[in-house]
């Protein structure tokens, strides 16, 4: 366009006219031409194109004064000769226009420029910065242009840089690209979203529903079908700065316009107490639907009629034909269908899933191993820091224990593998409402295998099992526990791992009375953990050596408390054993029962013992022995804290 050269026409025509008055020192004049002249070329030669600045002008309804203020100020910056001229009319001692020489240079009467309040305007569109201090005069107030005109000026229509990380831009053509070839249709978009995003009504429309079942993809392809483009604003990501986000909120509002966005806002619940500031910057600001996702409800207070569609996860059989469809042919038959039992996950996750299987699988079949190794990878990188991975290489005949405990986990597995059926197939689900998860205590005392049993439970049901890390998720400031804890939950529910809370009776212990802040702060941790373990989709293993400990409110909400008793005499034979691998050099005819009769040991203390025997047998270079297995039984049972007086038969 060629408004800079008319802009530029602003600041020399003054220049010349001072010059020539005596007022500025120099010699000849400045080049001038004829604006108009300028213009009427300009127009014709751009007709019918469009440029970043045009836009600008169109998306937020800018007047041709207020351009021409922009591109006044992006030329001072760009062009050396133009800035050359401008320091000619920068007051003494500053380095910036000021508003009152702003004012006399754009318009004819400087009166209508700040009755229609040019630069306030402009300031509230982040597009100039504006010294607004009241105590200075006007000709020492400077202004000065926002780099998001400097980009716009030079043709970069991205989103502001001062949103990176925060918002991105997904266009109609866009999203559809981004499901080209994919078995990704609008599964789980509902007509009320669809209908939304088509309609002119100022409503708040909130998909709400567990994190990971694809609320913010819904969103975006009904936007994408009704012909729109999604400004999606991850809420999470906002400055926690008060001054920083009220800039990042004006510069969305702005974006939005400028790029004829449909706004959507990522977990508009977890702002808390910044929702007030989002609310008055932009809900009440920004015409239209506005679209966002939430665990339960907006959780944000504004004038605008708020809408909420549930959103949930595709069912079994359709997640059948979703896996099927993005496998494709070269599949072991039976993956589908084991990948839609198993992982009740959203389409685009089962997408990039399906995608990372097939590398996995190399050219060959796929197999469901390969989908598993794909959904860890992804796993992985949600849980990083916050939970380990736990490798059990311990098989169901290493395990030990009474058969009335051992029913309750093959009842665990069952209502892992017949939750469709149960909840879904046969209306459970719609009876006892939120909560669909699976919560397991196992208590017992130390070394009885209920580390070991949660890894096989894992193992059975084909899912990774991840030990939480206490000491990085509970945390001294206020607040942070809950964070830490909230992206734990997320994660291991998008991804379905199994989450493993050792010695969980630190976290889940009973809530106190109410003494002093520390307790009070405490007990909200507590009831954050209560409300969250309702609406967990996943698996929950929490183990204990203190079982009276746990909240009682803990252990209403569990599916099954399985206690893992210490062993009895039969039992420690048995795992007497079990311990001894096929492979060692195991002397012929040992016998157990005297051992498991004198040790009362539980089976990790038995581990150990079989293990100190092992190494006993091989710095004597012979088979492991009863006097291998007495002698290290004895130390194992003094390392416990008791004493042993019978030596080996």
């Amino acid at each position: 366009s060629q408004r800079p050269v008319v802009a530029g026409c602003y600041v020399v025509r003054p220049v010349n006219a001072y010059r020539t008055e005596g007022w500025i020192d120099g010699k000849g004049a400045l080049p001038t031409v004829k604006a108009a002249a300028i213009l009427a070329a300009g127009e014709q030669q751009l007709a019918g194109q469009s440029t970043p600045m045009r836009a600008l002008q169109s998306g937020l309804g800018l007047g041709t004064v207020e351009m021409d203020v922009l591109w006044m100020l992006a030329g001072i910056e760009l062009d050396p000769s133009m800035s050359r001229a401008a320091q000619l009319l920068v007051p003494q001692g500053a380095t910036e226009l000021s508003v009152q020489v702003l004012e006399r240079l754009v318009a004819d009467d400087p009166d209508d420029v700040i009755d229609g309040g040019l630069f306030d305007r402009l300031a509230r569109f982040g597009l100039i910065e504006l010294d607004s201090d009241p105590r200075r005069p006007l000709f020492r107030r400077g202004v000065s242009v926002s780099d998001r005109v400097l980009d716009l000026a030079r043709g970069t229509l991205a989103i502001d840089r001062e949103l990176s990380g925060a918002v991105t831009l997904t266009t109609a053509s866009l999203e559809r690209a981004a499901e080209s070839g994919r078995a990704v249709e609008l599964t789980g978009v509902t007509a009320a979203l669809v209908a939304a995003a088509r309609g002119e009504s100022g409503a708040l429309v909130v998909a709400s529903g567990n994190v990971g079942n694809g609320r913010a993809a819904a969103v975006r392809r009904a936007i994408a079908a009704a012909g729109g483009s999604a400004m999606c604003v991850r809420a999470a990501a906002l400055a926690g700065e008060a001054t920083a986000m009220r800039r990042q909120c004006r510069a969305i509002v702005r974006e939005c316009r400028l790029h004829a966005a449909t706004l959507v806002v990522e977990d508009i619940d977890t702002l808390g107490d910044r929702a007030a500031m989002l609310t008055s910057e932009v809900l009440e600001v920004i015409e239209g639907v506005v679209f966002a996702t939430a665990r339960e409800g907006a959780a944000v207070a504004t004038t605008r009629p708020v809408v909420e569609v549930r959103v949930k996860l595709p069912g079994v059989e359709e997640r059948v034909g979703l896996w099927a469809d993005a496998l494709g042919d070269s599949v072991i038959e039976g993956t589908a269908e084991v990948c839609a039992r198993r992982y009740a996950i959203a389409p685009d996750m089962l997408a990039r899933a399906a995608t990372a299987a097939k590398t996995h699988a190399g050219g060959e079949a796929i197999t469901p191993e390969h989908v598993h190794e794909a959904m860890r990878a992804q796993l992985a990188k949600k849980l990083s820091g916050l939970a380990t991975r736990i490798e059990t290489k311990q098989t169901w005949d290493d395990l030990v224990m009474p058969t009335d405990q051992f029913d309750l986990l093959i009842e665990l597995c069952t209502r892992s593998l017949y939750r469709h059926q149960v909840l879904e197939t046969w209306g459970f689900g719609d009876k006892i409402g939120r909560g669909h998860g699976i919560a397991a205590l196992f208590s017992g005392p130390p070394g009885t295998g209920k580390t070991m049993v949660a890894g096989l439970l894992a193992q059975e049901l084909g899912l990774d099992l991840y030990q939480v890390d206490l000491a990085k998720i509970v945390s001294k400031y206020i607040g942070e526990t809950e964070k830490m804890l909230a992206e734990l939950f997320d994660a291991a529910e998008a991804g379905h791992a199994i989450l493993l809370f050792d010695e969980a009776d630190s976290l889940f212990g009973k809530r106190t009375a109410v003494t002093s802040s520390n307790d009070r702060y405490a007990n909200l941790e507590v009831n954050y953990l209560l409300q969250r373990l309702e609406t967990f989709t996943g698996i929950a293993i929490l183990t204990t050596n203190h079982e009276n400990a746990i909240d009682e409110a803990f252990k209403r909400r569990l599916a099954m408390h399985v206690r893992v008793p210490t062993p009895d005499a039969s039992e420690r034979m048995a795992l007497w054993q079990a311990m001894l691998p096929a492979r060692a050099d195991v002397a012929p005819d040992l016998d157990f029962a005297p051992l498991a009769t004198q040790f009362v040991m539980s089976g990790g203390y038995i581990k150990n013992a079989v293990v100190r025997a092992a190494y006993f047998a091989a710095h004597d270079n012979a088979p492991i022995g009863a006097a291998h297995l007495w002698r290290a039984a004895r130390a194992e049972y003094e390392a416990m804290g008791k004493l042993a007086f019978l030596a080996a038969a």
